[in-house]
């Protein structure tokens, strides 16, 4: 790694992974990446400021996990941020690119294709943030949609990736058919469906 943006998003995406978990230790991590110790610490600060490691009462550095208050916190807002998120979205949707991620859903439920799946889910709600042009809402449901990654990674459900595409197909069918109150419903859909998953793991 040559720079500190990318010991920062490599750092993030292993806790996101869930491969970086509990206690950190710089001299550990220092080692494993071949990195000094500086471009470490500002990577570390920084995930520290986003709200992903934290520090205990004895000053030890940690990841921090998604609790359940968290998890509520997050399905409090979430529907309305991506309620808000679509509308921002919808005169600049491109139709062919959400044609193009219902293709690739319906493969993947076909062949059950879990990494085709998962592929979409991710590029589906990448377009639509891609789409919303609102540097603020992106940010606010990025930092959401990777603390939900982090659970799944946790704390895999066998088939929800299968549920949740067929809710994903049902948004691309109404963005589509270009129907926005539709594709609200289904997004509403969608939210509490994953809500009631989520819970599930940590209750």
């Amino acid at each position: 790694m040559n720079s500190n943006e990318e010991i920062y998003q490599e750092l993030k995406n292993r806790i996101i992974q869930n491969e970086i978990t509990g206690a950190i230790s710089e001299s550990d991590l220092c080692a494993k990446f071949n990195i000094s110790r500086t471009p470490l610490r500002e990577a570390i600060f920084r995930l520290i400021n986003e709200g992903w490691i934290d520090y205990t009462k004895n000053k030890t550095k940690v990841v921090k996990p998604i609790t359940l208050k968290e998890l509520i916190d997050i399905f409090q807002i979430r529907a309305d941020i991506e309620i808000m998120l679509l509308t921002l979205s919808w005169h600049n949707i491109n139709t062919a690119i959400y044609q193009q991620i219902k293709h690739n859903i319906q493969i993947g439920l076909k062949t059950k294709d879990i990494n085709l799946l998962m592929s979409s889910d991710n590029q589906l709600h990448h377009q639509l943030l891609e789409d919303c042009r609102n540097e603020l809402v992106i940010r606010m449901l990025s930092f959401i949609y990777d603390r939900l990654r982090m659970l799944r990674a946790e704390n895999p459900q066998d088939n929800a990736i299968f549920y949740s595409s067929e809710e994903h197909l049902a948004i691309c069918d109404a963005i589509l058919e270009r129907d926005l109150d539709k594709t609200k419903q289904a997004i509403e859909n969608h939210v509490n469906n994953s809500k009631k998953r989520l819970l599930s793991t940590l209750s």
